[in-house]
């Protein structure tokens, strides 16, 4: 049967901001991976950037949820974050032809894809163990799979370690902040990188108990305008690459995008690169400032 997906996206007007006319220091991710050629920014200034084709993405969570957090409360979490990137504002009235879209839940409970067959971009609760030997101390883990030649994104899947690490919604006793770093995971998730504004909410830094990441700012809204033109003819297909798939392949995948938190941060471990993964790492250790 067809799946029905749910358009997120901001329907009131005025909300968002005008970003067309602002410097921006933005840097998206691309195909080059390990030691890239870099700018002054330290943008990657090597391979093609990445981009969904589509202008509507789909992402499921999976049904397995958290055993810390009931899977409804995710759901809303995570609707929240993504709602932060839809219906962005690039001047002159115009918006970014992009909105994520909220699929049916998933059995898999593993970041994955499958080149042959369906797919699920999945958002996952590791809550007993952390399956990332000597990344204990990673908040969350985004991996992004991608063409090499074309830098298109084929699929993405969003983990959270909860098992080394205490993750909390609401406004009060924040701890990790599930919406913060969910905001800042969607950002790798659509092909953006880590920028040098430090109030931007994919700078590579997030501190204990913050709730800033939660929303956008200019920076991330030119971002989100530079890939995802008002301009693009692209389409709306949600549906992931090769159809849907609730459950599980036999498909890997090596490596990922991460974030971590400062007080258990370590020598970041050397990873081998996988076939079209992308790979990074960032240490979350600067509480941004208004």
């Amino acid at each position: 049967s067809r799946i029905a997906p749910t358009i997120l996206a901001v329907a009131c007007c005025g909300t968002a901001m005008i970003v067309a006319t602002q410097a921006a220091a933005f840097c998206r991710s691309t195909t080059c991976s390990g030691d890239c050629p870099r700018d002054l920014d330290n943008c990657k200034t090597s391979g093609k950037p990445l981009f969904w084709a589509s202008s509507c993405v789909g992402f499921s969570l999976s049904r397995q949820g958290s055993d810390h957090i009931p899977l409804a409360t995710i759901r809303q979490t995570m609707q929240d974050s993504v709602v932060a990137w839809s219906d962005i504002g690039c001047g002159s009235g115009t918006r970014a032809s992009f909105a994520f879209a909220a699929m049916k839940d998933a059995d898999c409970n593993k970041a994955e894809y499958d080149p042959n067959g369906p797919n699920a971009n999945i958002v996952i609760f590791q809550d007993h163990k952390w399956a990332y030997t000597g990344l204990d101390n990673t908040l969350a883990k985004t991996t992004v799979t991608y063409d090499s030649d074309t830098g298109e994104i084929l699929d993405a899947d969003l983990e959270f370690n909860h098992a080394f690490n205490e993750y909390t919604t609401g406004d009060d006793k924040v701890i990790y902040d599930l919406q913060s770093i969910a905001t800042h995971e969607f950002g790798h998730f659509v092909g953006l990188d880590h920028t040098p504004d430090f109030l931007a909410t994919m700078f590579s830094g997030y501190s204990e108990g913050s709730t800033d990441l939660r929303t956008v700012e200019p920076d991330d809204m030119a971002a989100i305008c530079a890939v995802y033109s008002p301009n693009s003819e692209a389409r709306c297909s949600p549906a992931p690459k090769g159809g849907f798939s609730s459950t599980c392949s036999e498909a890997e995948v090596d490596d990922s995008c991460s974030i971590a938190t400062p007080p258990r941060a370590q020598t970041p471990p050397s990873r081998s690169h996988g076939w079209l993964s992308l790979i990074g790492l960032a240490w979350l250790v600067r509480r941004r400032t208004s």
